[in-house]
């Protein structure tokens, strides 16, 4: 099963995944001054995935950073169905944990925002 798959590029199983869906509301939402929130929901079920990936290769890092470095594409993940949304990079990390003959081992994170 395929969990993510970016810019249909299928990307290696994250070690964590984490899927959360948000409600995005007008600029005129709000309280009154006696504390009653005035909403105004213009959007709800915004995905947002935070995945951790650990000892890849420097070439599975490279494939990950690059898939994500355009400020638009279309994401593929698994949210107990396939779904598909257009989607940006949030903060991206990539952490040297060993390097040794030549040979190097990452782990990376990031944030895919839906549009």
């Amino acid at each position: 099963m395929t969990i993510l798959k970016i810019g249909g590029a299928e990307m290696p199983a994250p070690h964590s995944y984490k899927v959360s869906l948000s409600d995005l509301d007008s600029a005129d939402t709000g309280r009154t001054e006696d504390g009653v929130l005035v909403r105004a929901r213009v959007r709800g079920g915004v995905a947002k995935i935070s995945a951790a990936w650990q000892a890849l290769s420097t070439d599975q890092c490279a494939a990950i950073l690059n898939a994500t470095a355009a400020d638009r594409f279309t994401v593929e993940y698994f949210f107990g169905t396939a779904r598909t949304a257009q989607m940006y990079a949030g903060t991206r990390t990539a952490d040297l944990i060993a390097a040794r003959e030549g040979q190097a081992v990452w782990e990376v994170t990031l944030d895919l925002v839906e549009f």
